[in-house]
Parts: C-alpha cells; sequence; structure tokens
C-alpha cells in the first residue's frame, strides 16, 4: 500500500454534528492535528457528492500539512477524487473485494466489524485495518447490532489469524480509553493498534488539549515509543534508503554555483552517485530542465541574478526542485536584495544556508565576514525558530548548518549533531552540502525534507569517516579525504545509521 506504516493510534472519525457553536469544522480538525491525531476519516453520510468532495480537499490540505493519512468513509468516488490515501467500508457497504478490485493495492482499506466472523471475512479479504465495534453505546451512529464492551474486543483480537492492525470505536473517550486499551488486549500480547474516537474530540471546547491527553494514554497504555525518537529513527533510517535511491537513479543535478568551489561540487556529486552539469548558459537551460533531476543555484560569486532566476523558473515548471544557497546573502546590501528577489520571486524547494545567513533572512541575528558566518547561532530555540519560521513563510525546507545543523519544514525540526570541525577550516564545505542536497531532493522527490536531512547526514558523516584516515593531517589532505569520505557512505549506507545524531526538538 501507499502507506507502508501507518499509525493508527489517534484515528479521528468526523462528525459535522458535534462541533461547537463557537467553532467550524475545519477548526475542529486542524486542533485535533495540531494535538496528535494520526489518521483522520472524513465521514459525510449525508452530503451531496460535491459538497463531499469539496470538504474532503479541504480536509486533505490540512492532513497533508501534518504529513496524516485521509480515510473517505464508504464513498469511493470521493476518495477517488480526492486521491485520499483510503477507504474505510461497513458490513453493508460496498464489499471488501469490490473495494479493492476498483482501489487496487496501493490504497488502505478499512472494515468495521463486530464478531470474530466478519474480523476473520476482512483478514481473509486484504483489509488493511479492523474498525472493531462499537465498544459502548454511542450518540453518533444508530446501532443495529450489540455493543461489544472490553470482553468482546478482546475476543475478536484474540480470534485474528494474522494479525492486523486494529481500533476500537464507539462511545471511546478519554475517561475510558485505558481500561479499553490495557482490558482488551490479549494473554498472547495481541493489542489494539489504536483509538478510533469521534464525539469527544470533535464536540471538544478544546480538541488540541484532549488529543494530547489522550496521545499520552495511548502511548502509556500501548508502551509506544516516544513520538521525537519515532521521528528521528524515521529520518535515519529514511537517509539509509535515499542514500541507495541516489545512486540508482543516478540524476543529473545542474548547477549554477560559484566559480571558487565548481570542482569540489562536480567531484562530491559524483561521488554519492549523481552527475554534474555546471552550465551558466542562458540558452540551454530549457533543454537542461527537461532532464534535470535538480536545479542547484548559490549565489557565492553573483554575477548574473537573472539567469539564476529564470533557471529556477524552468526547472520548477518541469517540476525539478530547486535548492537555493545564499550564500553571504546578509553580508551586503546588494546580496540582501537578491536574496529578496529569490524568496518573493522563485517557490524554492530547499532554502540551505549557513547560521549567519539563515539568522539574518529571518530577522533573528546573524553575522557575516564577506561570506562567512562569525559568532553563534542565538541558542537552539532561537536556531530552531529561525528555520520553523522560514519554512513556513516560503513553503519550502529550510536547513541551517553549523556546528549543528538545523532543518525544519515549517512542522518539525531535526537537529543533525554530526560532523568534524574541520568541514569549517576548508572553502566551500558548505556549498558542497548544498550540491548533495540538490542529489538527494533530485532522488528523492516523494519527500524533500527527510532528503534534506539525509544529504547533511552524509555529508557530516562522510566528514567524519574523513577525519579518521591517518593521512589525514589538516584542511588540505581533508579535503580530498571528504570526497573519498562521500563515496564510502554511497557505497555503504548503513555507515549513516551507526554513525547518525540526530535529535527531534519540540517548539
Amino acid at each position: 500500500m501507499a502507506y507502508k506504516q501507518i499509525d493508527y493510534s489517534l484515528y479521528l472519525v468526523t462528525d459535522n454534528t458535534l462541533v461547537p457553536p463557537n467553532a467550524t469544522f475545519l477548526g475542529q480538525v486542524e486542533k485535533a492535528l495540531e494535538g496528535g491525531v494520526t489518521i483522520v476519516q472524513l465521514r459525510e453520510k449525508e452530503a451531496d457528492t460535491g459538497d463531499f468532495i469539496t470538504l474532503a480537499r479541504q480536509v486533505k490540505q490540512l492532513t497533508e500539512q501534518f504529513g496524516v493519512p485521509l480515510i473517505i468513509n464508504d464513498r469511493l468516488d470521493v476518495a477517488q477524487a480526492v486521491d485520499a490515501e483510503g477507504v474505510h467500508v461497513g458490513q453493508d457497504d460496498m464489499p471488501l473485494a469490490t473495494a479493492r478490485q476498483i482501489l487496487g493495492h496501493t490504497k488502505i482499506i478499512g472494515v468495521s466489524v463486530n464478531t470474530i466472523e466478519e474480523a476473520r471475512a476482512a483478514i481473509e479479504g486484504g483489509a488493511d485495518y479492523l474498525g472493531i465495534g462499537a465498544v459502548w453505546d454511542t450518540s453518533t451512529k444508530k446501532l443495529t447490532k450489540k455493543t461489544l464492551g472490553i470482553d468482546g474486543v478482546k475476543d475478536i483480537l484474540g480470534s485474528m489469524s494474522p494479525s492486523i492492525p486494529t481500533v476500537a470505536i464507539g462511545g471511546v473517550k478519554l475517561e475510558n480509553s485505558k481500561e479499553l486499551l490495557t482490558g482488551s488486549k490479549t494473554e498472547s500480547g495481541v493489542a489494539l493498534s489504536g483509538l478510533a474516537i469521534v464525539s469527544a474530540i470533535m464536540a471538544a471546547a478544546d480538541p488540541t488539549d484532549i488529543c494530547k491527553k489522550l496521545c499520552s494514554v495511548i502511548r502509556e497504555s500501548l508502551a509506544l515509543p516516544d513520538p521525537a525518537q519515532t521521528k528521528v529513527n524515521y529520518a535515519v533510517q529514511f537517509a539509509r534508503e535515499a542514500t541507495k535511491a541516489v545512486g540508482i537513479v543516478g540524476p543529473m543535478v545542474h548547477h549554477i554555483t560559484n566559480y571558487v568551489v565548481i570542482n569540489d561540487n562536480a567531484n562530491a556529486t559524483l561521488a554519492v552517485g549523481a552527475s554534474p552539469i555546471m552550465s551558466t548558459n542562458k540558452q540551454e537551460l530549457e533543454d537542461l530542465a527537461a532532464v534535470n533531476g535538480a536545479m542547484v543555484l548559490n549565489m557565492g560569486t553573483l554575477s548574473d541574478p537573472d539567469i539564476m532566476i529564470a533557471a529556477a523558473h524552468v526547472n520548477l515548471r518541469h517540476g525539478n526542485p530547486v535548492v537555493l544557497d545564499p550564500v553571504g546573502g546578509g553580508a551586503t546590501a546588494f546580496r540582501r536584495r537578491m536574496v529578496a528577489r529569490f524568496l518573493n520571486e522563485c517557490q524554492l524547494t530547499v532554502l540551505k544556508g549557513n547560521s549567519g545567513e539563515i539568522l539574518s533572512i529571518a530577522g533573528r541575528g546573524g553575522r557575516s565576514r564577506g561570506v562567512d558566518s562569525v559568532g553563534d547561532n542565538g541558542g537552539e530555540s532561537n536556531a530552531a525558530l529561525a528555520v520553523k519560521e522560514l519554512a513556513i513563510k516560503y513553503k519550502c525546507v529550510v536547513a541551517m548548518t553549523g556546528p549543528i545543523d538545523y532543518v525544519s519544514d515549517g512542522e518539525q525540526v531535526l537537529a543533525i549533531e554530526n560532523g568534524d570541525p574541520l568541514l569549517a577550516a576548508i572553502t566551500g564545505s558548505g556549498c558542497m552540502v548544498t550540491s548533495i542536497v540538490g542529489c538527494y531532493t533530485a532522488a528523492n522527490r516523494h519527500d524533500y525534507f527527510h532528503a534534506t536531512v539525509a544529504a547533511i547526514l552524509a555529508v557530516t558523516v562522510a566528514s567524519e569517516l574523513a577525519t579518521e584516515r591517518p593521512d589525514v593531517r589538516g584542511p588540505g589532505t581533508f579535503r580530498a579525504a571528504l570526497i573519498d569520505g562521500l563515496y564510502q557512505v554511497a557505497q555503504d549506507p548503513s555507515l549513516i545509521i551507526k554513525r547518525a545524531r540526530v535529535r527531534s526538538i519540540a517548539i
């Protein structure tokens, strides 16, 4: 399926009739997502098709912002119209086999079950998860079958072979959630994957608060890993696979970069398995964009910004990621104007700079001497806020490199603590990172945020490998060894798994 690893722990089922008078439907959904909802089912039994599709598109914009799957209740036509991640069907809705035939195996299909027999049939039919219920009486749906209670849920869990993800629904609220989760766990250790909740969230005066409390109970009851650690684990695992992807795809990465670093950036691009082209000829931008994997723009020796902006536009038109390195962006009035042009005239995919550049653009300090960053980043909170605020404002991934690197997509911030101090002792190491970000985003277009994290990990891990060599005695020998280190990482991506030092920052 499209979402191989679904977090079913807090499953919101919507009901627009429950929204408090002083709130809105979309507002309640957004606040629930802010509180930690991990999957959303849009249930609109009475809505006309056109209205349902319109609402589904609005909800999908929210779920996409939070990286959460959207499930449509019953209506396959609506799910297809908005490209939802899946559907949920009841026993009286479209048969599972028909739904699977229509949607294929890339979409999630959940099935409501009330008996052991229904659960077994759904599992044999290829359901991706089960909604077990109703557990208790509920006012959100007219019940035609008996309520199960905790023991009934436990009986169904105990009968499952093989075991698939399950959520319990019906009368579930904060006050009974822990009892349900712990009491339904079978002697063999089979447990619910999560709770599907309607009124306790949709009717809440503060959905964010209630969802945070529910998440805490669910994590504790199911012994789930800390969400921050889950984010870190995913990012590191992604980095390994993203590194493999660069070698498999072998994307061409077009650079308009500064003259000082052209050779090193080209060699670094080759080392990770991509193909560099260094062209500033306006006449071939269109032809190159048609075959490019990514466009890297570097302001180091800023001679013709119009060509760079034209390159950004043509590559975006072809669907290629555009990565900007605002070298010395805060150093002179001219460079500040040029950064503003890029940010306002182009839709960047990734903005990657050093602390002086990013903090200056964010209005959070930042000092430069020429194109070099000087001073500190004002503390971790300041650094994290800078990348997050810029990511939100310009709708792109923002990365700030330094002794600790910070990356944000506007929702989360990850800190990377890898890297050897010698990176700061050679010219263009930050520019090299930008080139590798271009390589990784080109080959991993489904997730630019994690591709950027992966690229930074590749370079910083490579720097550590380089300084461990006995022949590296200073900046000169380190420069060559760094290229070798990138090649080592490309050939053995498990080196990232072994060495990554990544943290998730809550802010």
